[in-house]
């Protein structure tokens, strides 16, 4: 059974977790549900697709979240537990740091175990499925079941836009169509009377079949533009590529990245470990950061705190664009980043406590004594 000193400082952490990760889940599920509204009125995604995207956004971003979460909830504790004079009868009694950082790592180490798994195994599973989802997405984008009548259906990438005045029952034909496109580098206007969806069982590729209409392409008034009639006229709106069903880098399963020698996917690994470590390097630096004078206020400590997680993010991006780039060497990759938040840790701290600056310099070789 833990120590009621433990206990205590656990307790008071837990609860401070818990606030932190539900209001910081609720921004992201908000923000989340905005975005994929908005894919879903853009014709992006299907009405069928949206709560199953909302919960693998939750999911993919349970690992990122929460090594802040707990580094802001130990720092809001202990920065309490200073402010009302906690810490100081604790350090009467006989508490020091070292008690502190052992209750720390009894909860610490399985946080960042679980952040392992999020960000080893589960993360690439999300990702995977994402992606998965959104082929499915651009692919069924290429059916004319997915053209909504009375309203411009774009397709290939904004290459093909058309309007369609009405469709049939089972949405397999369109009637009244205007269709926007451009072929080796002309813009066309396209009316037709019908227009259906054809596959060529050979390659694959689809084509929007317009039946009955009239094609003007060119700029009017210059030599080039040209009026033309047809019977049944043909726009490929989707090529069979051969990307297709190849995984993006963050989708590829952690057992794939290890021993690559692909630097981007070395690069990959790093930072899906950076995170669990981060877990124990903003750990180690939060008990100091949160240390404050009684009834002294702990918000600027707090946003002390939060410059240094976002010099940490950054970091975090620009390492890796260093290590593709062949601007640090393979060996050191995106490891630097962890120390460099130590060392700034530990020159803020000798700044904000010039005593321990002076022991500091007294135990150097020719220090004053």
């Amino acid at each position: 059974m833990l120590p009621i000193i433990d206990r205590y400082i656990l307790q008071e952490v837990s609860k401070s977790f818990l606030a932190i990760m539900t209001v910081l889940m609720l921004i992201v599920v908000s923000q989340s549900y905005i975005r994929i509204l908005e894919d879903a009125a853009s014709g992006t995604v299907t009405n069928q697709v949206l709560m199953q995207l909302l919960g693998l956004e939750v999911l993919q971003v349970l690992g990122p979240v929460t090594p802040p979460t707990f580094f802001f909830a130990i720092l809001y504790t202990l920065g309490r537990m200073y402010r009302d004079s906690e810490m100081t009868a604790l350090a009467a009694g006989g508490v020091g740091l070292r008690r502190i950082y052992r209750a720390f790592a009894l909860v610490a180490l399985p946080v960042a175990l679980a952040v392992a798994w999020f960000t080893l195994d589960l993360v690439p599973w999300v990702n995977a499925n994402k992606a998965q989802i959104m082929q499915q997405q651009k692919d069924e984008s290429a059916e004319l079941g997915m053209a909504v009548a009375g309203r411009f259906n774009e397709f290939s990438r904004g290459g093909l836009v058309f309007y369609v005045e009405n469709m049939s029952e089972d949405k397999q034909r369109m009637r009244n169509v205007f269709v926007q496109n451009r072929q080796h580098g002309k813009l066309g206007l396209i009316t037709a009377a019908e227009g259906y969806q054809y596959t060529e069982p050979d390659t694959g590729d689809q084509y929007l079949v317009l039946v009955r209409g009239h094609r003007y392409e060119g700029v009017p008034g210059q030599n080039d533009y040209s009026v033309g009639d047809f019977a049944k006229y043909a726009i490929l709106i989707d090529r069979n590529g051969s990307e297709e069903g190849v995984l993006p880098t963050k989708a590829i399963a952690t057992s794939e990245l290890i021993g690559s020698d692909d630097l981007r996917k070395q690069s990959e690994l790093e930072y899906r470990l950076m995170f669990p470590v981060a877990v124990l390097v903003f750990t180690v630096l939060s008990v100091p950061l949160s240390k404050s004078l009684p009834r002294e206020g702990i918000y600027g400590r707090l946003m002390l705190a939060l410059l240094c997680y976002i010099l940490f993010l950054n970091l975090q991006a620009v390492s890796g664009n260093w290590m593709v780039d062949g601007t640090t060497p393979a060996w050191l990759g995106r490891w630097w980043v962890h120390p460099f938040m130590l060392l700034l840790g530990g020159a803020i701290m000798l700044y904000k406590s010039p005593r321990m600056f002076r022991v500091l310099l007294r135990r150097l070789p020719g220090g004053s004594r």
